[in-house]
């Protein structure tokens, strides 16, 4: 009998090992995140390499059309100043006054994707979503130009309080 039990289970095992082989394939890895970057323009972000130049104006574009729509607007370069920060708003062709539209955060998908990056305050090397979420210009996970990177640093010497005594 215990020859028979014996039996039944290597049989048994034959037959799980058999149906392991049916089993289907594990699932590829997905797909590694996309390259992240900040640029001025569309040339400028066709000049990393990392994008076309249509692609990129395809994306700025609508990162363009996002802050038209959405970037808030005053009446008055006074309340702009005092939402926005000092040097940090252009008047738009309506009369009104709205932050100043300095950068582009481009993801660089299939189709890319981007939105507009407005100036950083307070001695902050990066510029600011319309969120006001901070985008660190030194942030190495990111492409950024060089041109970028002028501009996020001069916008950290704008928004840097006067040196003592002056």
């Amino acid at each position: 009998m215990s020859k028979v039990f014996i039996s039944a289970a290597v049989l048994a095992s034959a037959v799980l090992l058999t149906a392991c082989g049916d089993a289907a394939p594990p699932p590829p890895p997905p797909p590694p995140p996309s390259e992240k970057g900040l640029f001025i323009s569309a040339t400028d972000c066709a000049e990393s390499g990392k994008l076309s130049a249509e692609l990129c104006a395809q994306a700025i574009d609508t990162a363009v059309a996002i802050h038209e729509q959405r970037a808030p607007a005053f009446k008055s370069l006074r309340q702009c100043a005092a939402a926005m920060g000092p040097d940090r708003c252009d008047k738009s062709v309506d009369g009104h006054y709205r932050a100043r539209l300095q950068a582009f955060f481009v993801t660089m998908s299939n189709p890319p994707d981007a939105f507009p990056l407005y100036p950083g305050v307070n001695g902050f090397i990066g510029f600011r979503s319309a969120t006001k979420e901070a985008i660190d210009a030194r942030n190495e996970d990111l492409v950024v130009s060089t041109a970028a990177m002028t501009v996020a640093n001069e916008n950290a010497l704008l928004a840097a309080p006067p040196p003592d005594g002056e």
